[in-house]
């Protein structure tokens, strides 16, 4: 029995405004499907290597993207002017892909967090040559509700200071119960800390309008949640999938995991049954 070679390598290509964004690739030989990653806010595509490196068991290559702002791709970190821009960079990104692939390949995406939510609403906007997405603990609405103060001030520095940081507010012991996981992240050079006004008035912009154009996704989808999820808001991303239109949508919940269901001690349970439903579908 053959073993199919397995390469890791880099990219970039150019995203809107001339940035120039980065990303990590895990080919197999001979693939029998492609899967695009988008990360969550503050992190990046380095975070996903091991998941990238189980899929290739199932003849997938993987391609995961730094978002602007974000690892090592160009960018103010944790900032957008409009978050339509975000998405024109994901279209920018499969299309990226789609050339380096044989045409007849299979594509799939998968989004955790803020990367669920770009996910999302890519699939509501685009009509992209995708066989199906996955959808990681998307980021609907944040696990506490957020002072009205805030959001008060957030818009008003939207336009005096759009541009200036201020930290997310993510705590790191609620991404993973794995402490190893914890510990990684603190200690990563290029996981940032900052959300500026703009963006964060632009992705609560994007969590109504993912609501309202629900019924736009015809894409098969895959909707995994974390029901002990202390940054998102685990019920609004359920009710979100219970409302999308009957078709090809499985959703998966988990009691007691955290945040990052790729990143959990029983992960390798969560990325087994990201791959069957992936062969189920090629």
């Amino acid at each position: 029995m053959s073993v199919a070679r397995v390469r890791s390598s880099e990219g970039a290509f150019e995203g809107v405004g001339r940035v120039r964004l980065r990303y990590r690739m895990l080919e197999v030989s001979q693939p029998r499907a492609a899967l695009l990653v988008v990360h969550g806010l503050g992190e990046h595509a380095g975070r996903y290597a091991h998941f990238a490196d189980a899929m290739t068991a199932s003849g997938v290559s993987t391609y995961a993207l730094d978002l602007r702002g974000h690892g090592i791709s160009e960018g103010r970190r944790g900032h957008v002017n409009r978050f339509h821009i975000l998405l024109q960079d994901l279209d920018r990104f499969v299309r990226e892909v789609s050339g380096l692939v044989d045409a007849r390949l299979p594509m799939f995406l998968l989004g955790h967090s803020m990367g669920g939510l770009i996910a999302l609403r890519y699939l509501e906007e685009y009509d992209a040559p995708l066989h199906g997405a996955i959808i990681v603990a998307p980021w609907l609405g944040t696990s506490a509700e957020v002072a009205r103060w805030k959001t008060t001030l957030a818009g008003v520095l939207t336009r005096l200071l759009p541009a200036i940081p201020i930290r997310n507010g993510i705590d790191p012991d609620a991404l993973s119960r794995d402490p190893d996981i914890v510990r990684a992240y603190r200690d990563d050079p290029l996981v940032h800390d900052r959300i500026t006004p703009r963006l964060f008035t632009e992705v609560s912009v994007a969590m109504g309008d993912v609501q309202r154009r629900g019924e736009r996704i015809h894409t098969p989808l895959l909707l995994l949640i974390p029901e002990a999820d202390r940054i998102v808001n685990a019920q609004r991303a359920l009710a979100f999938g219970r409302s999308l239109p009957a078709g090809d949508v499985t959703i998966r919940t988990y009691p007691g995991h955290y945040h990052e269901l790729l990143n959990e001690p029983d992960r390798a349970a969560t990325i087994r049954e990201v791959r069957d439903w992936l062969s189920a579908r090629l």
